[in-house]
């Protein structure tokens, strides 16, 4: 479907630096893409947060209006966290006229995609209750103001009830969404009120208060889930890397994302668009005291019977295991080209019936070679070798050696996965470390030159971070977005910016520079010390993370620079 709006769809998000908002963003430029519509992204911060530094960076929403873009989607789960949903209502009204979806919270007045908060909390005090006997199950809530946090809290107390077991107030602690508060909560429970015994599992209202309770719990020498079981929600990607891995009530976060540009655009386009809430999934790790290998190995398909050959029951089941296979890639190894899970499939039958030595292997091994720089291919295949596994358990149930060779050839699997995500993970931080210091190596050599070498120097060393073009621009006035900005520099493949010259800094998404590059802008804050002094809008081809943050905090501190040398009339 083509679109006929000119200006690209608002994503307004708090930061890049988060898993969550980065796959809510990945979905929305997944749908922008199939739409034909652009798509800018605004990590703005949180409204009104109380830290000044992370304030400033709300100067961005400003330069969101009808003369930049076509429609908004606001993620108000993570921008309207510090403020509640009744303020962030009264904020949205700086967006009247333009069409306008709200995600992860609703808000009177506006198409909204929420997921089922309730019902992920629910599954997870039943499963703690019900399947591992658990009793007294502590809770780390969100925000106070942040609607979210407040139903999951709701949610954990009437699951209790459901569940026949009291619930104790002095077992409830607050947290803000991060790590650290995570191990806060586990320090205040159990140097305030209680040794471990008298705690049985701790419910986290995220993954990240999750995460942040195991570890201080292992720093204390409590045993989870042994001790005390841990259960979080959300399902971010590093929730299947910790020890013991995370059970968790998984948020369809990418969806999330795309729903929301679908809806916004509908309204765009003058159709009708409806609010919709989205189931999440109970997801079993080890936290909650499941064996990791042996979750959902139950299947609905009877195994196959004595007397059948592997190859007959393979055969059988071929179409099921190869359509749970791509169900658990969930669209991330596209890299890895057409029939990827037949030649997987093909080559673990191969090697059960001794056809093929080692095929299996060197199938799986190509496929990692092509998705080496894909960040989350590890974590994926992971999946992908669980649910092959899963899938394949009723084709040898009656050949005990067949059994044997399919657990020794996907453990074998596990193992060069592991160690292929190890080696990639090292490779990128290594390879992101080099490219972020030649940029900024670059930019302090250029920083008190002319405009055109700093448009060079960024065209030079810009690319390797992803970015297709981007254009800069400083405040004539810290915060000041109604006066004027100069244009500092900017490149794209064709052209550079060669003298800096006034601006208005609301029309920097329609920079003619940024006209022809990727469909995905992103409009950056720079801000440093609690003030905000100019933006970027960077053009990328693919979604980005935690080193987009990087650059525009080395920008912001590169303006305060400048501005400093000017103040001083040097």
């Amino acid at each position: 479907m083509a679109s006929t709006a000119r200006l690209p769809l608002a994503l307004l998000i708090d930061t890049l630096d988060d898993e969550y908002q980065v796959a809510v963003v990945r979905g929305a430029f997944s749908a922008a893409r199939g739409l034909g519509v652009a798509l800018l992204c605004v990590p703005g911060g949180r409204v009104r947060d109380p830290d000044a530094e992370c304030a400033a960076r709300n100067v961005v929403f400003n330069l969101v209006n009808a003369e930049t873009v076509c429609g908004v989607v606001a993620v108000t789960s993570v921008i309207g966290s510090a403020i509640g949903p009744v303020q962030i209502e009264a904020w949205l009204k700086r967006f009247r006229g333009l069409p306008l979806c709200c995600v992860g919270v609703s808000i009177p007045g506006h198409v909204a995609i929420e997921v089922d908060n309730s019902g992920g909390i629910r599954e997870l005090v039943l499963h703690l209750a019900q399947e591992h006997e658990r009793k007294h199950m502590a809770f780390v809530q969100g925000p106070a103001a942040s609607a979210e946090a407040n139903v999951r809290f709701r949610a954990f107390r009437d699951a209790l009830e459901e569940a026949g077991l009291p619930f104790e107030s002095h077992l409830a602690v607050e947290g803000d969404f991060t790590k650290a508060s995570g191990r806060a909560a586990v320090r205040a429970l159990l140097e305030d009120h209680r040794p471990p015994h008298q705690i049985d599992a701790v419910v986290a209202a995220n993954d990240y208060m999750a995460l942040g309770a195991i570890q201080e719990l292992w720093q204390r020498h409590v045993e989870v889930p042994d001790v005390i079981a841990v259960v979080g929600f959300d399902d971010v990607d590093s929730s299947r890397f910790a020890r013991p891995a995370l059970t968790t009530a998984s948020q369809p976060t990418e969806q999330l994302g795309s729903h929301g540009v679908e809806a916004a655009f509908k309204i765009v386009e003058g159709q009708k668009s409806a609010s919709a809430a989205l189931a999440t999934k109970l997801v079993l790790r080890s936290s909650c005291g499941c064996s990791a290998a042996e979750v959902g190995l139950a299947s609905s398909v009877a195994p196959s019977s004595m007397g059948r050959g592997v190859e007959t029951s393979f055969v059988q089941r071929r179409h099921a295991i190869l359509a749970e296979m791509v169900r658990a890639a969930a669209g991330r190894v596209g890299a890895a080209g057409s029939g990827w899970d037949v030649r997987l499939l093909d080559g673990l039958i191969g090697e059960l019936r001794g056809a093929s030595s080692a095929g299996f292997c060197h199938a799986l091994e190509r496929i990692l070679q092509k998705l080496e720089h894909a960040p989350v291919a590890g974590v994926i295949l992971q999946d992908v070798l669980t649910a092959l596994r899963r899938q394949s358990l009723p084709c040898v149930s009656g050949e005990p050696s067949a059994r044997e060779q399919l657990e020794a050839t996907l453990n074998e699997a596990r193992v060069l996965v592991s160690v292929f995500s190890e080696q990639a993970v090292e490779r990128r931080a290594r390879t992101a470390r080099e490219r972020q210091r030649a940029f900024e190596s670059a930019m302090r050599s250029a920083l008190f030159s002319d405009t055109a070498e700093l448009s060079q120097a960024a065209a030079e060393t810009l690319p390797e971070l992803g970015v297709d073009a981007c254009v800069v621009a400083a405040l004539e006035q810290p915060n000041d977005t109604a006066g004027g900005a100069r244009l500092l520099f900017g490149f794209s493949a064709h052209d550079r910016i060669a003298v800096a010259s006034p601006t208005q800094i609301n029309r920097l998404p329609a920079h003619p520079l940024l006209e022809h590059s990727g469909r995905l802008l992103v409009l950056l804050p720079l801000v440093a010390f609690g003030r905000a002094l100019g933006a970027a809008v960077v053009a990328m081809s693919r979604v980005p993370g935690d080193e987009l943050e990087q650059f525009r905090e080395f920008l912001g501190m590169a303006l305060d620079m400048l501005r400093r040398v000017r103040d001083r009339g040097g």
